[in-house]
């Protein structure tokens, strides 16, 4: 997976109320939004979120909006309403269905929403990419090899 600083929506940002991504993808910049291929958004939550009682949610979505401010977005998809003892180093990945990608307007972003109060700390990573970094580690196999 490699991150692309135009295409990222979040850089370690700091979420403990309702916000909007820090950064918005200006999609008349490149057209072609995937171009015959798969296009995901990865969240990664850097700083775990927690709150007072622990029974806050945050509610993640893919917004679109004519201003870069992303002043009124409007909901594209949500993409995810997290728990707020989110451990640090969750990481997510949601792929950009090709249908919605013509219902984009200039820009792109992220709308962070608590619900049942806000968050005291949490942090998010979040953009475009390409490909999914995942690996999996597998139990010892019991042979050595020499």
């Amino acid at each position: 997976m490699i991150l692309d600083g135009q295409n990222m929506f979040s850089e370690a940002q700091a979420i403990t109320a309702a916000a909007v991504s820090t950064n918005a993808i200006d999609t008349s910049l490149a057209r072609d939004i995937g171009n015959g291929e798969n296009i995901y958004i990865m969240l990664q939550c850097d700083v775990a979120m927690t709150d007072v009682d622990s029974n806050s949610t945050l509610a993640i979505a893919l917004v679109t909006d004519s201003d870069e401010a992303l002043g009124s977005p409007t909901v594209v998809r949500t993409l995810v309403t997290l728990p707020a003892l989110t451990a640090a180093g969750t990481t997510l990945f949601f792929k950009l269905e090709a249908e919605n990608l013509v219902a984009f307007e200039r820009y792109l972003g992220l709308s962070y929403t608590p619900a049942n109060g806000n968050l005291t700390t949490g942090s998010f990573t979040a953009g475009l990419v390409r490909t999914i970094q995942k690996s999996q580690e597998y139990p010892a196999s019991g042979f050595s090899v020499y």
